[in-house]
This record gives structure tokens, sequence and C-alpha cells, in this order.
């Protein structure tokens, strides 16, 4: 791990397949689900709502097991419905299971689907966001053309991810938190994630020029409007 500002480690592509098999699906949700009790989701959900995403028809892009768009319903006060869409069968099974603990599966939706594919039709949803899925996608140009293809015009967006870039204190502090069995995964997620430079390079061939990109602690937002 390289310092935040110093030499950075060239990108190393992480697979693009997903945590697959139900073992592999019980384990990150427990690890979510420990990130959820410290309170670790807040500022993600807090970015989302930055991004004036807070009422209507909802995407959520590699939702995993669901916690992150679960406690940003808990947030809005807008009539919201969440479409969560995954592509492991195994994370999308324990979404719903999540989502009927939380009390709200009537309002979300889960369904296995590939980013570069996208099963909607043109402008299908008010607004989506993303969480720690973008260093995954084998083609993250058209996996962020996909989801502004969904979005309604005048959809808002918010993308996070961690960033290879991030400071060795952050580093470790976030493998201290994560479970023995999942620190190598997570290593790799930091070698395959991007650094800013990258990310608005990747925006611009994706014509989302007009997004903006923020460093934060532990990575990397991108929001945006669908221009009308």
């Amino acid at each position: 791990m390289n310092s935040a500002r110093g030499s950075v480690a060239g990108r190393i592509p992480e697979t693009d397949e997903g945590l697959q098999g139900d073992e592999l699906a019980l384990k990150y949700d427990e690890m979510q689900r420990h990130i959820r009790d410290q309170g670790w989701l807040r500022e993600k959900v807090d970015d989302i709502l930055a991004a004036d995403i807070t009422s209507g028809s909802v995407l959520e892009v590699g939702c995993g097991p669901g916690y992150l768009g679960l406690e940003w319903i808990k947030q809005v006060t807008g009539t919201v419905s969440l479409t969560g869409v995954d592509i492991s069968e195994a994370m999308v099974r324990r979404a719903r299971k999540n989502a009927d603990a939380y009390g709200v599966a009537g309002q979300c939706a889960y369904e296995c689907g590939d980013v570069l594919a996208l099963p909607y039709e043109d402008g299908r949803f008010a607004h989506a966001f993303s969480a720690s899925s973008l260093h995954e996608w084998a083609d993250p140009v058209r996996a962020l053309s996909e989801i502004h293809r969904v979005l309604r015009p005048g959809g808002r967006y918010c993308v996070m991810d961690l960033r290879r870039d991030i400071d060795r204190t952050t580093f470790q502090f976030m493998k201290a938190n994560i479970a023995a069995e999942m620190r190598p995964g997570f290593r790799s997620s930091i070698r395959s994630s991007y650094i800013r430079s990258e990310v608005e390079a990747v925006l611009r061939d994706a014509a989302l020029t007009t997004a903006a990109v923020t460093e934060v602690q532990m990575g990397i937002v991108i929001a945006g409007r669908k221009e009308a």
C-alpha cells in the first residue's frame, strides 16, 4: 500500500464476477452488518442524500446484501421504491432476506443482473446509486453509460467506491475492522480501485463530463445529474 500522495502502484484489475456462492455471500453479509452496526454506512447514506436522491424509483447497482439501500430508506422522508441489482444470485437472496428483516420488503425489489447490460428500459428510474462496485466493473465506461441510460432526464446518480491512494492509516483502520478471511479480498479491491484522475478519464469517455468527483477519507464519490 502506497501513501495517498506519494508513489501510487498501478491498478490491478479484480474479478468482475462478484462474490458468488452462499458461503462468500454469508461472510460478506456478516462484514457489512458489522460495518452497519458500527455506524460506518452513515457517511455513504449522507453522500446519497447530498446528491438529492430522496424520492421516487431508485436503482442500487451492486446492491450486495442490501444494507446500504436499506439504511438509506430509513433516512428518506419522501415516497420511494428501491430496485437492487447484483451479479450474484446469492447476494440477491441475502438482500431480500434483509429487506424482510427491516420491514420494508414492500418497497424493495432485488434482481440478478449485470451492470454492463442492465435489464431495464431507457429512463426507467428517477435516480441511481452504487457503492463499492466500480472497481469490479470490467468496462466502467459502458457501466456508467448504462446507469445513465436507465435514468430519466434530470435524474441524479451517486457512485461511491474505494480509491487506490488512500493513506496508510485509513487502510490499516479499514483492514482491522474486516474479518481475517475477508482481508485478502479487501487488499485486492484496493489494488483494483481507481484514483481521481483515472475516474475523471472514465467519465469523459462515458460522456458524463458534468459529474463532480470528490475524494473522501475512505474513497471517492461521483455525483451528477442526467441532463434534460
